[in-house]
């Protein structure tokens, strides 16, 4: 159980979210950069189209896991005045621990449920 009930209502977390969480929280990105983050590391699994994304990252800025930024300071390259940068908040960072430790437990369970011992 977490200290705080918000996280515990928030899990499990749909594979959107679990993965745009996971791309923000080195540090600010623009939404089109989880994007493509995402589509890169679910090897195509997991597509956000524009709208689906924009929508997400509104519930997602609503609910306390992310909030809109200025981009990087270290950022090379031109950045257009049309992309939103976001980052995870310290709520979004504790609901993704959560739901990582939620996995691993499923996990642990999952295997010693179905795998041989030994």
């Amino acid at each position: 159980m977490h200290d705080d009930p918000r996280i515990e209502t928030a899990l499990p977390l749909k594979p959107a979210h679990f993965h745009i969480l996971l791309s923000l929280v080195r540090g600010p990105t623009h939404a089109y950069g989880v994007r493509h983050q995402v589509e890169e590391r679910t090897e195509g699994r997991i597509l956000l189209p524009a709208g689906t994304l924009y929508e997400t990252f509104q519930r997602m800025e609503r609910d306390g896991w992310v909030e809109e930024t200025d981009p990087p300071k270290d950022r090379e390259g031109p950045v257009s005045s049309r992309w939103r940068f976001y980052r995870a908040t310290s709520f979004g960072r504790r609901v993704l621990e959560a739901e990582i430790a939620r996995l691993e437990s499923d996990l642990a369970v999952a295997r010693k449920s179905i795998l041989p011992a030994g």
